[in-house]
């Protein structure tokens, strides 16, 4: 099983050198959305994933994890 990560989130959000601002503007959502996202209160819809690694240059599988752990990458 695959969970979303918020961890993965921020990681991928901290390395494109982004703010949750900047991602939420690239994304079309509100910074309350992205930020609720990493903290794991939202769970951000299917659609808006793949815009989120679309934003931060990363396949959209780097954004889970396997079996709700922040262990191996679901591929």
């Amino acid at each position: 099983m695959t969970t979303f990560s918020p961890e993965r989130l921020r990681a991928a959000r901290e390395a494109a050198g982004l703010t949750p601002e900047q991602l939420a503007t690239a994304v079309g959502r509100s910074s309350f959305a992205t930020r609720g996202y990493e903290g794991g209160r939202i769970v951000p819809p299917t659609q808006v994933v793949g815009r989120l690694a679309d934003a931060l240059g990363c396949p959209v599988a780097d954004l889970f994890t396997r079996n709700g752990g922040d262990g191996d990458v679901a591929a």
